[in-house]
């Protein structure tokens, strides 16, 4: 091999292994870049890859910051064939003082919230691993088991008729006070946002408050940004960010 071509073969992998950097599943991302996330969120975080999905955990939070996946109409088929199970369970891949517990949450008035949900997941194994505990947060009933669950429909719906999407899931928390459940001190977010990207089309991001009024909107993912301090499409152009597709709203 010439010098010019060694130069250019190390240059080529030097930026794929640039762009993949930070991330050990960098298929569940789009463009394998895994979302940024503000200073103040970093402190005690935790990658964790499951199979159909991943999640990083903090140990602040007592839960995920944000849950990936790249959805598509294959898995969704896997999910309807099989039978709904699972319970739920401490994540072991990340140190013992950063979890939290199923007991947590017992009469703390919140439901234990997928960030991914279990109808996801294609196969037995796949769907036992969503009921991680670092992959739900305090969400109330009327929201997990109303409006939300029917924009996890949606989203299914969506990569059936697409083939693919990539999505990102995560808990928003107010800045001023952030309350807290059971002995862990689960931190209680005031939102939960699901950002769905269309692969060469665009993204956007339904939001959802974690409160009594149950209000669910679509917006952008700048707004996401600015509201979660997390950034679910880095490698997404800022026109993309800026300007939401259009989702629909069940």
């Amino acid at each position: 091999m010439s010098r010019m071509r060694l130069w250019l073969f190390v240059a080529s992998w030097l930026v794929s292994a640039s762009a993949l950097a930070g991330t050990a599943c960098p298929n569940f991302y789009a463009a394998g870049s895994a979302p940024t996330l503000d200073a103040s969120l970093t402190d005690r975080t935790t990658e964790v890859c499951h199979t159909e999905y991943v999640l990083m955990a903090s140990g602040v939070t007592k839960g995920p910051l944000y849950s990936a996946q790249h959805l598509t109409a294959a898995q969704i088929a896997g999910a309807d064939s099989i039978s709904r199970s699972g319970s739920f369970h401490q994540e072991t891949a990340i140190p013992a003082a950063d979890r939290s517990q199923s007991s947590d949450y017992t009469n703390s008035g919140y439901d234990r919230g997928h960030m991914t949900p279990a109808g996801d997941e294609s196969t037995i194994a796949s769907e036992d691993e969503s009921f991680s505990m670092a992959n739900v947060v305090p969400q109330l009933h009327k929201l997990n088991a109303g409006e939300w669950e029917k924009i996890e429909s949606q989203v299914r719906n969506l990569a059936t008729q697409l083939g693919e999407v990539y999505v990102v899931t995560g808990p928003a928390f107010d800045t001023d006070s952030v309350p807290t459940i059971g002995k862990d001190k689960v931190a209680v977010p005031a939102y939960t946002w699901k950002a769905v990207y269309e692969p060469g089309v665009g993204a956007a991001a339904y939001l959802c408050a974690n409160d009594d009024t149950l209000a669910c909107s679509v917006v952008s993912i700048d707004d996401i940004v600015t509201m979660s301090g997390v950034d679910p499409f880095p490698a997404l152009s800022a026109s993309m960010k800026s300007n939401p597709i259009d989702l629909t709203l069940p």
